[in-house]
């Protein structure tokens, strides 16, 4: 491409093509980072680079430019994204996953949102501050503020979830989409890990959606809306709201090696106020070894679980309630571990990272803002699996 970096070939492997691709933009993110972390968004110019690279297209169907590649694919671009810049690999990872929820609407709302621009991105956001639906004939009107709106600075369309009320009591879940002629971005994303993702929320005043736009997510984890949505490869016999495509998991496991990075370019680099090279210290080659260790291991973990999801998907058969609550329960160990790793090289930043522009500080808030997200809350998946394991029924609803 012009920028430089790598274009697609059909002579070579495409997963090894589009690992190269997100290597090759990690070190321009990493330059850009402070900034973005500064502004509270994303530079224009990553998105570009992805959006040009065909990256957020990896899981979307091949009639509309797609490439319908594994959850592996993903996970790996994730991860060597994530080396460079947190927040870069965080919306990569949102933006691609919701194409694959989309993936799994009816075609018509496939149409709506790529049959005149098959680069149109897709936002989620959830309810957090009191959003609400009720029902109206055909569909639902939304009024109220959804909020973590990861990558609505670059998407044209918002992909809401949704709780419709039943009839006899309690609600019933859904994706429903919106473009973002119907909402209003609401500027109040201050956190200060993750800061350059922008997750802003939005506000909906008395807008209608089509029961067509919305996706009922139970259906989809049971099967049901394969046959509506016409997609029929691998990867969408294994929804992403499964846990098999590591959305949360993927950037972590990038961050946590990113911070490894930084410590090891420092280690290389510096002498103690002894003079002595701080890479031949035994005390931080142990810190070294087995952060590097834990972060390994959690990536190795997530890549069995994506190859796992594609067998099933290959062989046609659903998901079951043990492979989503086993799934959920190793992202959120992937965070811990990675999380574990970088609290054990802390100790090896001093004082050095006591500045806005360190990248193993940087790396350091991006990971703890990601692991408070709820898919990556081990507490909760832990029991959910221990519960299945122990010959429990499972308490949590989305199982």
């Amino acid at each position: 491409m012009a920028d430089g970096t790598p274009s697609l070939s059909k002579n070579q492997n495409r997963h090894d093509e589009f690992i190269e691709i997100a290597r090759s933009i990690k070190e321009p993110f990493r330059s850009r980072a402070h900034d973005g972390e500064q502004n509270r968004r994303l530079d224009q110019a990553n998105h570009e680079a992805m959006l040009a690279a065909g990256l957020y297209r990896v899981q979307m169907p091949e009639r509309y430019g797609g490439f319908e590649m594994s959850h592996r694919t993903m996970l790996d671009i994730s991860v060597e994204i994530g080396r460079g810049c947190g927040s870069s690999a965080w919306i990569f990872s949102n933006i691609t996953a919701q194409n694959g929820i989309v993936s799994m609407a009816s075609r018509q709302a496939q149409d709506d949102v790529w049959g005149d621009d098959k680069d149109a991105c897709t936002a989620s956001s959830f309810p957090s501050k009191g959003g609400k639906v009720e029902k109206a004939d055909g569909g639902v009107i939304a009024n109220g503020v959804w909020s973590f709106a990861s990558g609505v600075d670059f998407a044209s369309w918002n992909n809401m979830q949704i709780f419709v009320p039943n009839e006899g009591g309690g609600f019933t879940h859904y994706m429903a989409l919106v473009p973002k002629t119907d909402y209003r971005v609401i500027d109040d994303w201050h956190s200060p890990g993750l800061a350059a993702t922008g997750s802003r929320s939005i506000e909906l005043k008395d807008v209608f959606i089509p029961q067509h736009r919305m996706l009922n997510t139970a259906d989809a984890r049971a099967g049901k809306t394969i046959s509506v949505s016409e997609n029929f490869g691998p990867i969408f016999r294994v929804p992403p709201m499964c846990g098999a495509n590591k959305i949360f998991s993927g950037p972590v496991i990038g961050m946590a090696r990113g911070a490894l990075d930084a410590i090891e370019t420092d280690l290389s680099e510096r002498k103690n106020v002894a003079g002595v090279p701080m890479a031949t210290l035994t005390t931080a080659q142990m810190r070294v070894a087995e952060a590097g260790a834990l972060i390994d291991a959690a990536w190795a973990l997530m890549q069995r679980d994506c190859d796992i999801a594609l067998e099933i998907g290959e062989i046609g058969r659903l998901t079951t309630v043990e492979d989503r609550a086993f799934w959920r329960r190793n992202n959120a160990y992937a965070g811990v571990m990675c999380l574990k790793a970088v609290e054990t090289l802390h100790p090896l930043i001093g004082a050095r990272g006591l500045t806005e522009t360190s990248d193993f500080m940087r790396a350091y808030r991006d990971l703890l803002a990601a692991t408070m997200q709820i898919n990556m809350a081990w507490d909760r998946h832990a029991v959910t699996a221990a519960e299945l394991q122990l010959g429990l029924p499972a308490t949590d609803p989305r199982a």
